[in-house]
């Protein structure tokens, strides 16, 4: 069970009202004054308090926040402070005079919002579904074949949703496809478990044999590379479509199925979280597809070091587009500790032609910790001047 106090905020239990927190089964309890969060936190000790910066009636949700960090009883209770605009001077000092835990900025992509809540919650990351393809799988042993979903897929796994029983070292065939491209992918299952309720069904994880031709490896390194699933009803761009990238962008990407599958698109979110390095042939073959976008709404959310790095190097990298939320890196001096943190591009100060991170704390030690590189140069895709002469909103 995970305990959270919250102030009065909508959005928050909208989230927290989702099927993601319902399976963590959240006890959610609800304060709208300064002193009555601080009772509900010395009373109930909650894993996390969601604090808004600007309570109402004159009160500052900095300050309250300062004041269970200030108690020694209640120092090390994570609290994530929540800004409902882009964030102001007056707010970034804020941030650090209260010592928060996070930062986050509403409104906000649902997945997202549960990734800050389980850095600090110690919860298991959650991300879109890699895959959502269906397949037939052939049992070798003359077994009734079974239908299931891919959920996962690599060069040399995949995981499946399968309603029926498969065996630990049982052989299969693997019958998928996809944009009409259809092949048999011999495999072993490797390990299988029950699928997370609410899934109904079991899954199971499928070593591929070393034996496949030149034509299934090239769909599965399609595979393994993106998927194109429907964008929730929340967040930027919501009803479009979400591309979920996913592994190393080399010499060796080919961008051309995932143009085709976004020909037509007005709106679409980039989810690049999964992309940890880039080379210079997949920046230019990157490049080379948002430029093919043409007049199309695109923003990234999540975009990783490796990207957020390359589009602050390259700006066409982003085309049109602009970021919401990235990673960030930050160290703790105190314990030695680096941390990725995730910010929305609103909970940073774009002022004077410069960008600053706020400060955050530990989670290990609760010290406070220092973002780890040259703010200028790694968020310099903010910096550039808008159509009005005004500061970029990329």
């Amino acid at each position: 069970m995970l305990r959270i106090v919250t102030s009065n905020n909508g959005e928050v239990f909208r989230h927290l009202g989702s099927a993601p927190f319902r399976r963590l089964e959240v006890e959610q309890h609800t304060a709208t004054t300064g002193a009555a969060i601080t009772e509900l936190v010395r009373r109930l000790r909650p894993d996390l308090v969601l604090l808004d910066a600007a309570m109402g009636d004159r009160e500052s949700g900095f300050d309250v926040c300062r004041a269970l960090k200030d108690d020694p009883e209640l120092a090390r209770t994570h609290v994530i402070l929540l800004l409902a605009q882009r964030i102001s001077r007056a707010e970034l000092d804020g941030i650090e005079r209260s010592r928060c835990d996070d930062v986050l900025s509403l409104p906000i992509h649902s997945d997202d919002f549960f990734h800050h809540i389980a850095q600090l919650c110690g919860l298991p990351s959650r991300r879109s579904p890699r895959v959502a393809v269906v397949l037939e799988t052939k049992l070798l042993d003359g077994v009734e074949s079974l239908r299931g979903t891919v959920m996962h897929v690599s060069a040399s796994a995949l995981v499946v949703r399968v309603a029926g029983l498969l065996v630990t070292g049982q052989a299969v065939v693997a019958r998928m496809g996809r944009g009409g491209v259809t092949c048999e992918l011999p495999a072993v299952v490797a390990w299988t478990r029950s699928a997370d309720p609410p899934e109904p069904g079991t899954l199971v994880g499928l070593e591929l044999r070393d034996e496949l031709r030149r034509r299934e490896r090239l769909l599965l390194d399609e595979m393994s590379l993106f998927d194109i699933v429907p964008a929730g009803p929340d967040g930027e761009l919501a009803g479009g479509v979400e591309v979920i990238l996913q592994g190393d962008l080399t010499e060796s990407v080919d961008f051309a199925a995932l143009a085709e599958g976004l020909r037509g698109q007005r709106r679409i979110v980039f989810d690049t979280a999964g992309v940890r390095y880039i080379s210079s042939a997949g920046v230019k073959a990157w490049c080379d597809l948002v430029t093919g976008l043409g007049s199309a709404e695109y923003v990234f959310r999540h975009a990783s070091v490796a990207f957020a790095s390359q589009a602050a190097m390259v700006p066409m990298v982003l085309g049109s587009g602009r970021v919401v939320s990235l990673e960030a890196p930050y160290h703790c001096e105190t314990c030695r500790r680096d941390d990725l943190r995730l910010l929305e591009t609103d909970a940073l100060l774009r002022e004077g032609g410069h960008v600053t991170a706020p400060c955050l704390r530990c989670a290990g030690c609760g010290g406070q910790l220092e973002f780890d590189d040259v703010p200028d140069r790694y968020f310099a895709f903010l910096r550039g001047p808008g159509p009005s002469g005004e500061e970029s909103d990329r």
